[in-house]
């Protein structure tokens, strides 16, 4: 499994600032980075891995948010879309499936970033292991991670409601 220190070299190698900072506690989940850290869940990164059509997705948006599946099949290009199971995440991207980090991803697995990724200074993203993070600059982590930028937690009327009646007003009655 990749963890750490597999991108702690990477990114020495690559010339690119960081560090890898100890948790308080041991997470499960980036979801679980903000209260480990103490920091707002802007500023702390989850890896969701979806299936678009037959390929991996890794979508990188704050931690506790979810992408909008319209703004993915868009951002795709894909027919349908999914979340990942488990053992694929961890067989493809050698990483523990809900601590993926943004880094060290096939070539094959495609990253996207939610527009506001860009907006924080620093972030702080999962390692692949349950006792470290990794800070690093917004530009430096979009850079490294090819992830390519796309509003995702925008959703569409699809996604708000499969009934659309509600949006259409009601008729005025004649008299």
């Amino acid at each position: 499994m990749k963890d750490a220190l597999a991108i702690h070299r990477e990114l020495l190698a690559r010339g690119v600032p960081h560090e890898i900072v100890r948790l308080r506690r041991i997470i499960l989940s980036a979801d679980e980075l903000p209260d480990a850290l103490g920091l707002p869940a802007s500023q702390c990164l989850a890896v969701r891995v979806y299936e678009a059509d037959d390929t991996l997705v890794a979508v990188c948006v704050p931690a506790g948010t979810t992408p909008a599946p319209s703004a993915l099949l868009h951002a795709t290009g894909a027919q349908r879309i999914g979340l990942a199971p488990v053992d694929r995440i961890n067989a493809e991207t050698d990483f523990a499936g809900g601590l993926v980090a943004p880094l060290l991803l096939p070539d094959h697995v495609q990253v996207l970033a939610d527009a506001s990724v860009p907006a924080r200074e620093v972030l702080y993203s999962p390692t692949g292991e349950s006792g470290t993070a990794l800070g690093i600059h917004s530009k430096d982590l979009l850079a490294v991670s090819r992830a390519r930028v796309a509003s995702l937690l925008t959703p569409t009327l699809v996604d708000l409601d499969s009934d659309l009646s509600s949006l259409v007003p009601p008729r005025r009655r004649q008299a």
